[in-house]
C-alpha cells in the first residue's frame, strides 16, 4: 500500500500534465499539495521535516528561477535588435542545407550552451536561431528541446556531482560511465530532430551524416572526460561536435563560416557570458574556494546571465535596453518560474518523506529485471523536477542501494539514473512551456501565444522520443 501511495503524486502529475483542463502551474500546485498530504498522512513525515527539506532546496529554487529570468531577458534583448535573425542569416551564409544546419545547432550549439549554463538555457540560444532559419513554432520548440543531450554535464555537472556524493561513486568515474551511455541519446535525439525538421525520407538519407556528427560529439565527450574531467567534458565535447558539423558542411558544400564585424558584435553577449562563467570558476578553482556562499554566487550561471543582460545595451545598443524587453521577459518568465519552483518543491517532498526511496525499493524487488526498470525511474525524476540535480536527489541513492542488493555495478546503475534523469528534463513541463514561449517570440516581435493543444502535442512528441531512448537504455542496463 505504501508503494501505491508513493506512486500517486507522480501518476497524478503525468495525468494532469497530459490533460486539457489544467495549466502547468495548476498541475504543479496540485501535485505539491497531494505530495505533502501523502507524506504527512501515509509516510509519517512531520511538517517540520518537510519544511526543512524546502529550506534545503530553497537556494536551488532561487538560482533556477533567476537563471530562467536571465535567459528569457537575454533572449528578449537579442530579439529586440534582430540578433537572432542575423545569426541565422550567418549560418545560412555558409550552409544552405537545412539538415546540416540542424545538426550544427542540435548537436553542437545547443549542447555547448547547455554545458556552460545549464538549467535548459541551451534552448534560449537554439530556438530563436531555429525560428530565424524558417522553422515553425512547434518545429523550433521540438528541435530546441531535442538538443538538450548533454544535461549530465550542464552548468559544469552539479547534478552528476550530487549523484556522486549521495552514492559514493567517484565523480569522474560516474562521468565516464554516463558518457559511455550517451551515444544512443545523441543518435536517437538527432534522428528525431532530422525527422521533425526535414521529414523521414531526408532523415534516412542523411543518417550517415548524423552518425558522423553524433559520433564525433560522443568521441569528444569521452576524450574530454578522460583528459579534463567531468566538469568541463560537456563543453569541450560539444565543441568537437560543432566542429564536426562545420567540417561536414565544408566537405559537402565547400564553405567555412566567416566572422565579420557584424556577426562578432551580436555574438559578443555570448562571449561575455562564457568568459564570466568560466573565468569565475577558474578563479575559484585556483583559490581553492569551491564551496561556501561566495563561491556559489560567483560560480552560478544566474549571476553571469544577469551581468550579461546588464551589459547587452552597451554591447548592442539600440532597442536592447529600455523597459520593453524587460517587461516582455518578465511576462514570459513568471509562469515558467512558478511552475518550476512548485515542481522542485514537490520533488523535495518525495525525497525527504521517503516516497522516492520506497518506489526504488519496490522496483528492486523485481530482482535483476529491475535494471531494465531503472532508466524509467530516473526518467520519472527528471520529468517531475526538470532538473538533473533534482532527479538525482530523488532517486540516485535508491538506485545505488538497489545495485548493491542485486550485486550489480553501482557505477553503471547510477550512470543509468544520471543519463535517463537528464534525458527526461527535456520533457519537463516548465521546459516545454518555455520552449513554446521562446518560439512564439519570432524574429523580434511577439507572435501568437502558444495554445494548450500545442503544449500537449509538444509534450507527447518529446515523451515519445524519450521513451525510445529509455527503451534502449533498458536493454543496455539489462545486458550489462
Amino acid at each position: 500500500m505504501r508503494t501505491v501511495l508513493a506512486a500517486v503524486p507522480p501518476v497524478l502529475a503525468l495525468l494532469l500534465l497530459l490533460s486539457r483542463r489544467f495549466r502547468p502551474a495548476s498541475a504543479a500546485g496540485a501535485v505539491l499539495v497531494l505530495s505533502v498530504i501523502v507524506a504527512v498522512a501515509a509516510f509519517d513525515s512531520a511538517p517540520a521535516v518537510v519544511a526543512r527539506g524546502y529550506g534545503d532546496i530553497a537556494p536551488t529554487v532561487v538560482e533556477v528561477v533567476l537563471i530562467l529570468l536571465g535567459g528569457t531577458l537575454l533572449n528578449r534583448q537579442l530579439a529586440a535588435v534582430g540578433a537572432h535573425a542575423l545569426i541565422a542569416d550567418w549560418i545560412r551564409s555558409f550552409s544552405s542545407d537545412r539538415a546540416r544546419s540542424l545538426l550544427l545547432i542540435g548537436l553542437g550549439v545547443t549542447p555547448f550552451a547547455e554545458s556552460v549554463t545549464g538549467f535548459g538555457i541551451g534552448i534560449v540560444v537554439a530556438i530563436p536561431l531555429l525560428v530565424g532559419l524558417g522553422f515553425g513554432r512547434l518545429q523550433a520548440a521540438t528541435l530546441g528541446l531535442l538538443g538538450l543531450v548533454v544535461v549530465p554535464w550542464g552548468a559544469l555537472a552539479p547534478g552528476t556531482l550530487v549523484a556522486s556524493e549521495l552514492t559514493g561513486v567517484d565523480f569522474d568515474r560516474l562521468g565516464m560511465a554516463s558518457a559511455l551511455l550517451s551515444l544512443p541519446v545523441f543518435v536517437l535525439c538527432g534522428l528525431a530532430g532530422l525527422v521533425t525538421g526535414c521529414g523521414l525520407r531526408t532523415a534516412l538519407r542523411r543518417f550517415p551524416e548524423l552518425l558522423w556528427v553524433s559520433g564525433m560529439l560522443w568521441a569528444g565527450l569521452l576524450a574530454a572526460q578522460a583528459v579534463a574531467g567531468t566538469a568541463l567534458a560537456g563543453a569541450l565535447g560539444s565543441l568537437v561536435g560543432a566542429f564536426a558539423a562545420v567540417a561536414l558542411i565544408r566537405w559537402r558544400e565547400g564553405a567555412w563560416p566567416r566572422f565579420g564585424r557584424e556577426i562578432l558584435t551580436v555574438l559578443a553577449p555570448y562571449g561575455l557570458l562564457l568568459a564570466g562563467l568560466l573565468g569565475a570558476r577558474l578563479l575559484l578553482a585556483v583559490l581553492g574556494s569551491s564551496t561556501g556562499p561566495v563561491a556559489s554566487v560567483l560560480g552560478s550561471p544566474a549571476l553571469w546571465l544577469l551581468v550579461t543582460c546588464a551589459g547587452v545595451p552597451r554591447l548592442l545598443g539600440g532597442g536592447a535596453g529600455g523597459r520593453e524587453p524587460f517587461t516582455a521577459a518578465v511576462n514570459q518568465w513568471w509562469p515558467v518560474a512558478l511552475t518550476t519552483g512548485l515542481f522542485l518543491l514537490a520533488g523535495s517532498t518525495l525525497t525527504v518523506s521517503g516516497m522516492s526511496a520506497e518506489l526504488a525499493r519496490a522496483a528492486a524487488g523485481l530482482g535483476h529485471p529491475y535494471t531494465a526498470v531503472a532508466p524509467w525511474i530516473g526518467g520519472l525524476g527528471g520529468f517531475l523536477t526538470g532538473s538533473n540535480t533534482g532527479a538525482n536527489a530523488m532517486f540516485a541513492a535508491g538506485q545505488a542501494e538497489a545495485a548493491h542488493a542485486l550485486g550489480y555495478s553501482a557505477a553503471t546503475l547510477v550512470a543509468v539514473q544520471n543519463v535517463s534523469g537528464s534525458l527526461l528534463t527535456m520533457a519537463a513541463v516548465p521546459r516545454v512551456v518555455l520552449a513554446l514561449e521562446l518560439a512564439s517570440t519570432g524574429r523580434g516581435g511577439d507572435g501568437p501565444r502558444p495554445e494548450q493543444t500545442e503544449r500537449r502535442l509538444l509534450l507527447r512528441r518529446i515523451l515519445g522520443v524519450d521513451a525510445a531512448v529509455l527503451t534502449v537504455l533498458s536493454v543496455i542496463a539489462l545486458a550489462a
